[in-house]
Parts: structure tokens; sequence; C-alpha cells
């Protein structure tokens, strides 16, 4: 019992340095400056006929996006891959739907996964101190545009790099005993664990189920009614020329069109276009091969 409190100490102790190191403090002010600096280059250059600014002192690219946003009858999408025997292999339970029907909810419990968890923090008051931006912060209406980009160039980097630190440390901080034994306990059993700066509290990823089980004990219709394709697996299926996006589409209405902006260095914008050329490439030749 003694060396338990020095288990739960570690774990923590380990976040208090990340803290007091300035590493997590700087990460959140960093992206709070940059998404500061990022909407007044927006708002800068959103009156221009342009959609696209490249910056090449810089190395970034600033680019307007249209994205549509969808209606999907998902019934009628699930009879459809149903039919054409692909829903097994795409559709996940929509856990925010199912927890409408409690019975319904109550008769998968048998088919649910393993529960996986991730850490969360949660800062008191001393840990959201440290994290403000000083009210002396102030992007002034006169910074050209030259210096708001040139912020960016110096503070997305930075991001990146803590952001890996940062996510290094909590895959580090899961695999700890007083972590790990939280999983196998109620939520309301599962206490965070104090530090000086808040606490870590081990939070549960939305529940998986087992599709084929499901539909074994219970048949087609609870996936249909309950179910929602998984967007990363169809599009695997487009991809290999199985479906098409416009069989998808069908099922989609648009509902809103927004202007999207992102910046990013020319290399990444480069690598994203050819990505996304190779997909389309790679869907049309696998269509017309099939």
């Amino acid at each position: 019992m003694g060396k338990q409190p020095q288990k739960q100490l570690y774990a923590a102790t380990l976040l208090e340095q990340f803290i007091e190191e300035g590493k997590y403090p700087e990460l959140k002010k960093t992206e709070k400056k940059t998404k500061k600096f990022t909407s007044s280059l927006r708002s800068r250059l959103e009156t221009s006929e342009s959609k696209r600014h490249v910056f090449d002192e810089f190395n970034l690219v600033g680019r307007f996006t249209a994205k549509k946003d969808f209606s999907t009858d998902y019934i009628g999408l699930n009879e459809y891959l149903y039919d054409i025997g692909l829903l097994f292999h795409v559709v996940e339970i929509d856990n925010e739907l199912i927890q409408k029907n409690e019975l319904y909810l109550d008769m998968i419990q048998d088919f649910k996964f393993p529960d996986t968890f991730y850490i969360k923090p949660n800062l008191n008051k001393a840990g959201k101190d440290l994290i403000k931006l000083p009210s002396s912060f102030v992007i002034s209406e006169e910074m050209s545009l030259n210096e708001i980009v040139k912020e960016l160039a110096l503070l997305k980097p930075r991001v990146k790099e803590l952001t890996y630190e940062y996510k290094k440390l909590k895959n580090r901080l899961i695999k700890f005993p007083e972590i790990q034994q939280l999983f196998g306990k109620p939520k309301k059993l599962r206490k965070p664990i104090p530090h000086k700066y808040g606490s870590l509290s081990v939070v549960a990823n939305q529940p998986k189920y087992d599709i084929q089980a499901i539909y074994d004990y219970l048949g087609e219709w609870m996936l249909i009614e309950y179910g929602k394709p998984n967007s990363e697996l169809l599009e695997q299926f487009i991809l290999n020329g199985t479906i098409t996006k416009k069989e998808i589409d069908q099922f989609r209405t648009i509902v809103d069109i927004r202007l999207d902006f992102s910046v990013m260095s020319i290399e990444d914008e480069s690598k994203l276009l050819s990505m996304l050329d190779n997909k389309t490439r790679h869907a049309t030749a696998n269509r017309l091969g099939a």
C-alpha cells in the first residue's frame, strides 16, 4: 500500500516536469498565437480574387478551400451497401444514435469489444494561468502582411515539434501501471490522478462492436438502422474501384458550403496535392480495369 502513492505520483511528476520545463505552456501559447495570426492573415486575404497565396520568402502558402457540408441518408446508404455486399466491411455502430434507444443499446453490449482509453489533462487555476497569452499580445492592424507571415513561419514548426514531444509523453504515460489499472474500472471509479497543475483523467474512447456477431444474432436491420460507414474504409473501396464516389453521393445532400483557410509549407502543399492526385488516378485506373 505504501508504494502505490509513489507510483501515482510518478506519472503525475512526469507531466509536472513537462509543464515546469515550459514545454506544455509554450505549446498551448504557440497554438493560440498561430490561430490568431492565421485568422489575421485570412482577414487580410479574403477580399482577394485569388484563392492561393504563395510567400516564397517564408516557404509558406495560404489556401482558401471550399468545403461542402452534407446531410447523409445513412439508412439508404447502408441498405445500398448491404445489397452490394460492402456493408459488413465498412459499417460501425453509430454510438450517438444508439444512445437514444436504451433497449437496443443494451441488446448489443454482449458484442462490445474491450474498451480502449486515452489520457486527458485537466488544468486547475495555476495550470490555466500558465497557458494564458499575456494581455500585451496584440496583432496590430499596422502589422504588414509579410510580418504576419514571418511570425507564422516561426510558430508553425515549433507547434509541430512540441506537439510531437507531447504526444510521446502521453504515449509513455498511458503505459504506466497506475494509469493502466484504471482501464478495467467503471467510469465513476476512474478517479483523476492529481498533480500540482491539475489532474490526469483516463477516458474511454467511443466503443467498438463486433459487426459480424451483431449480424449473426440480430440480423442486418440493426446495422442498417444504427450503423454508419467508416469514411476511411469506404474510401479504400472507392480507391480500389469497387464502388464510385458518385454511388455514395446519391445519398448525400449539400446543406452548406464554407470557405476554409489554411497555411502550410510549400512542400506540405505539394505532398497534399500529389496525394490527392494519386488517389484520383488510382481510383480511375482501378475502376476502368474492373
